[in-house]
């Protein structure tokens, strides 16, 4: 039993490293509840760069930048943004600037939604009537500008290769043991 808490303990280390990381959560436990005329407004500015991706500009009111204080204490007003395309979380920003490489990005061509929410120092939303503050716009995707699949993608089916060679070996040494 010893060897096959090992296996399956590697198992679980192999799959666990090959997964893609996500460094953000969307499940917010709290929000911040806000009235609309105090509430942050965002608008976007979206420009394609030449060379690739969006130049994308987050203009606030109402709302203060504060980098040094993501995952502190929530002040009123304050705090950072979360990016999402085409429904995915990508990453946080912490000033009105940001360029979006969708080559980094993307998983797909064609047009997707880019949204931006502004949330607290402590993550969580400003929301009004429970939904989140922020902006969003259409953008296009050409197909030149996305990755090829990821390399989690490649190396998920060599870990099911090696646990069925684990699995096969573990079988063939308990049968030539039983002999």
């Amino acid at each position: 039993m010893k060897w096959l808490a090992s296996v399956m303990t590697g198992w679980v280390l192999l799959v666990a490293s090959t997964a893609p990381l996500n460094a953000y959560s969307d499940g917010a436990i709290t929000i911040h509840e806000i009235v609309r005329e105090v509430a942050p407004k965002v608008n976007l500015k979206v420009e394609k760069d030449s060379t690739g991706g969006f130049n994308v500009r987050v203009l606030t009111s109402n709302f203060v930048w504060r980098p040094e204080m993501a995952s502190m204490q929530h002040v009123v007003g304050e705090g950072h943004a979360h990016v999402y395309l085409d429904g995915r979380k990508i990453m946080r920003i912490y000033n009105e600037w940001f360029h979006l490489n969708t080559y980094q990005f993307s998983t797909r061509s064609g047009d997707q939604l880019l949204r931006i929410e502004v949330v607290g120092n402590d993550h969580a939303p400003y929301t009004i009537q429970g939904i989140p503050i922020g902006s969003e716009q259409i953008i296009s995707v050409p197909s030149d500008e996305i990755q090829p699949a990821s390399r989690a993608n490649k190396i998920a089916p060599i870990g099911l290769i090696f646990l069925l060679l684990i699995v096969a070996g573990g079988l063939l040494f308990r049968l030539r043991r039983g002999k």
